[in-house]
């Protein structure tokens, strides 16, 4: 994984678009999911299943590719740091805020992550903030504002709701950042299965000795569907196309380009839960697609 960086100026990868089109649609379509799956199983039983079970896939995955699960000594500390920022804090965090507000809005919220990650990587990783990289950072912002300030739907109900999704948001972009970082000498697969694992420990552990009590005498196969799409397509296939994409663009770019992800987020949740979009949605909705179009057709030098 400790890859040269592509220069500041090249094109964007066609893989890495495309991987980016399938985290927009893939986990744009989980926050309804997560919503059904938290009706009936509690957020840290959710998670400890979900994690551990993606980790598992990851490492098989790896193995059977001839990788070696083998973490360098000297790469531990920042793999429990990335971890701990970028599955445990996140996950924990965004089940709790997401239950406790609409799924779309929730997403909304949640990718002001591209603005932690840029603030976070211009500082630790040195990476320069052009001008076209903050307007369209700052078209996706004002996109995800209008959605979320823009009605007294979106500003109403717990506000502890969106305060946590926040802590979610920041979390997740300074880990962002520090993968750059860190610069970790594992093949993706391999470091994102560590860091679902790692993630997932602490959360089991406490759904252990609290939070399983929480738990239905039966669950429903709407939820555990919604739970194994967690163990599968999210847990498996987003995080390891997320942090190819990470470790292929500037954060910038790779935080940006996942705006698309809220947009299909909105879309899902008024498909799932029946909230009609209005003309804030729509509006956006072109300042999400601009945002993304302006650092998807960069111009290589």
């Amino acid at each position: 994984m400790n890859q040269p960086l592509p220069h500041k100026t090249a094109a964007i990868p066609p893989f890495a678009i495309f991987l980016l089109a399938m985290l927009a649609l893939l986990w744009g379509l989980n926050w309804p999911v997560m919503k059904l799956s938290l009706a009936e199983y509690p957020p840290f039983v959710f998670r400890a299943i979900a994690g551990i079970s993606a980790a598992l896939g990851l490492f098989a995955m790896a193995k059977a590719n001839g990788r070696t699960l083998r973490v360098p000594r000297a790469e531990w500390k920042g793999l429990v740091i990335v971890s701990l920022l970028n599955m445990s804090v996140w996950n924990i965090a965004v089940l709790y805020g997401v239950d406790l507000m609409e799924s779309g809005r929730a997403a909304i919220l949640a990718y002001t992550m591209p603005l932690w990650a840029t603030l976070t990587g211009a500082w630790l990783v040195k990476e320069p903030l052009r001008a076209r990289s903050i307007l369209a950072l700052g078209l996706g912002l004002v996109g995800m504002c209008l959605l979320f300030f823009g009605d007294d739907r979106a500003i109403s109900g717990d506000p502890l709701g969106p305060a946590l999704v926040v802590l979610a948001a920041i979390s997740w972009g300074t880990g962002t950042a520090a993968v750059k970082y860190f610069r970790f000498s594992m093949s993706v697969t391999v470091l994102t299965g560590w860091q679902q694992m790692l993630g997932a420990l602490p959360i089991a552990v406490i759904a252990l000795l609290w939070d399983y009590q929480n738990m239905p005498e039966s669950v429903t196969l709407v939820p555990t569907l919604g739970l194994v799409y967690n163990m599968t397509i999210t847990g498996i296939f987003c995080y390891w196309a997320y942090f190819n994409v990470v470790t292929m663009l500037p954060v910038v770019v790779s935080t940006v380009g996942t705006l698309m992800v809220p947009v299909v987020g909105v879309a899902a949740d008024a498909l799932i839960f029946g909230t009609v979009p209005g003309i804030v949605d729509y509006a956006a909705l072109v300042a999400v697609v601009s945002a993304v179009f302006l650092v998807m057709t960069r111009r290589a030098k």
